[in-house]
């Protein structure tokens, strides 16, 4: 591939390791839609979310739930092949080299998603920030999971 051909990637088990991510982004989002469904039902924002989430008031269309599993699925992907490519300079220790992924992909979503989001959309900070912490709840578990799966 393009952007990793000095890498060796198995990328079974990145596959593998990218619906296991999946799976824990549906769950930790789903629980914190249930916290935050009050913001997504406020019709002061109704004009701030997509087309595809929101044609009109109420849930969202079967079609926004294909695409957020697919999305989901490639930046799982993404991020593997992100772990694989760094993981020789986290440390050794478990512990150590999930909390070292994590802490790099935190911070870099908070430098290049949340705090240009914050200058530029109108969204309630009570919103954001719980967006941010179940992001980093996820990309932990995800961090857990590469480290188990891509030794």
């Amino acid at each position: 591939m393009l952007f990793f051909s000095k890498k060796k990637i198995d990328w079974k088990k990145v596959f593998i390791a990218s619906l296991i991510v999946v799976v824990i982004e549906m769950v930790v989002r789903q629980i914190e839609v249930m916290l935050t469904i009050k913001y997504y039902m406020m019709p002061e924002y109704f004009g701030l979310w997509s087309k595809l989430m929101m044609p009109k008031a109420g849930p969202p269309p079967q079609e926004f739930f294909v695409l957020s599993v697919l999305f989901s699925f490639l930046g799982g992907l993404i991020l593997a092949c992100v772990y694989e490519c760094i993981k020789n300079s986290l440390d050794k220790k478990f512990l150590a080299r999930v909390l070292g992924f994590t802490k790099l992909m935190v911070l870099l979503t908070l430098a290049f998603g949340y705090f240009p989001m914050l200058l530029m959309i109108n969204i309630p900070q009570a919103l954001m920030i719980a967006w941010f912490v179940s992001g980093s709840i996820i990309l932990l578990l995800d961090a857990v999971v590469f480290v188990k799966v891509l030794k």
